[in-house]
This record gives C-alpha cells, structure tokens and sequence, in this order.
C-alpha cells in the first residue's frame, strides 16, 4: 500500500478546507511553484504565496527543491498524496457530523442543478404533501402536481429515495450491480458533452 501521512489536527482543517481542495490536488501532482499556482489557480500572485507559506508552516506542504533562476531562489512546494485524517483530530462532534460536512457542499450545487434543470418546464414549483397508505409523502412539483412525469419519464434527472427489504446477499448483489453500471457507463463518455452527477448512497436503515 501507498505510504500515506496522518493529519494532525491544525492539518485536518487545512486539509478538509472545500476552498482549498483545488490546491491541495495540484500540489499532490508535482512540486510547484508559487507563480505556477496563481496561474493554475487564477490567483494573483501574493493569495498564492500566501496559501502556500499557510500550508508548509502547517506541515502539509513542503519545499521539495529550490530552483534558481537568474540569481532568485524559487521555491517549488508539494503535499503528500495520501492522507489519514482521523475522526478524532476534526472538529467534528461525532462521525455523522463530520461527513455530513463532507456531503453537505455537494448534495447543495446537485440541489441546485437539479432546480434549474426543471425550472425551463413549468413557471412556479413548490412541495406537494399528500396522505400515503402508511405514511405521507412529499414530492417536488408544479402548479398541477407533482413532478413525477420529469422524475419517472425521460427527462435525465433522478430524484429518488427507495427503502428495500433485503437479505445482505441481495443487498451486497445490487451494490455490485449499481457500481457496475457505473463502470459501463464510464465507457460512454463523449469529449464535449454535456457533464452529469450521480450520487449513491446505500446505507442499512431506514429512512423517514
């Protein structure tokens, strides 16, 4: 297995920073220097040499050489490319919270994605709540009702949340069933197309 790093605390806010994923995945690539960043980034110069000092006196990112070039030292910065970052050295309060956070960001542009996917289709959407046979339910709609011919028919969005009754040989079989398709889809990628999210979570439980 690949030598990995242990996140300290201090580190674990740097490393867990939505802001600075962009940067941290380009230091893993290759030492960089500050002026490479700012243009990788497009960030003004002085913001990049910041982040990166912000990094190295934190221990995430190390000088891996210095280049010189016409009499001044250029600095070229990397950061390990595998981390461990505890549970326990986040701010977290307990596990749930902590990767929460994590889908949090992302489960918020998909919502909003999903919003202005449908908002071409009718002029005012809302939330019907109607009586089910056990529970009541909750769907995304329009004036007319709710949204099922856009979630159920042809239209390329999905909103869907599904409580199954499995035995965990069944429930083991549609994971690898679901991974699959996403491995045979994988393989219809077209250059210049349209970009699309899927998000799985299969979790043992319930749901309310």
């Amino acid at each position: 297995m690949t030598a990995h790093s242990v996140a300290t605390s201090p580190q674990a806010g740097l490393l867990l920073d939505p802001e600075l994923r962009p940067l941290l995945q380009y230091l893993m690539q290759g030492a960089r220097s500050a002026a490479e960043v700012a243009r990788q980034l497009d960030l003004p110069l002085a913001r990049a040499s910041y982040l990166l000092s912000k990094l190295e006196r934190a221990g995430v990112a190390f000088v891996e050489r210095v280049d010189g070039r016409a009499g001044r030292p250029i600095k070229r910065y990397r950061v390990s490319a595998r981390w461990f970052i505890p549970y326990g050295v986040t701010a977290a309060e307990t596990l749930d919270a902590l990767w929460w956070e994590q889908l949090r960001p992302r489960m918020a542009q998909m919502a909003a994605l999903a919003a202005r996917q449908v908002q071409g289709r009718a002029p005012v959407w809302g939330l019907w709540l109607s009586k089910g046979k056990t529970d009541s339910s909750l769907e995304i709609g329009d004036e007319v009702g709710p949204a099922q011919d856009v979630f159920a028919g042809d239209e390329p969005l999905m909103l869907t949340v599904a409580t199954l009754r499995l035995d965990e040989p069944q429930a083991r079989q549609l994971k690898r069933r679901l991974l699959g398709l996403l491995e045979e889809a994988a393989q219809w990628e077209t250059p210049n197309a349209p970009e699309y999210t899927l998000s799985l979570l299969l979790v043992r439980g319930g749901v309310a």
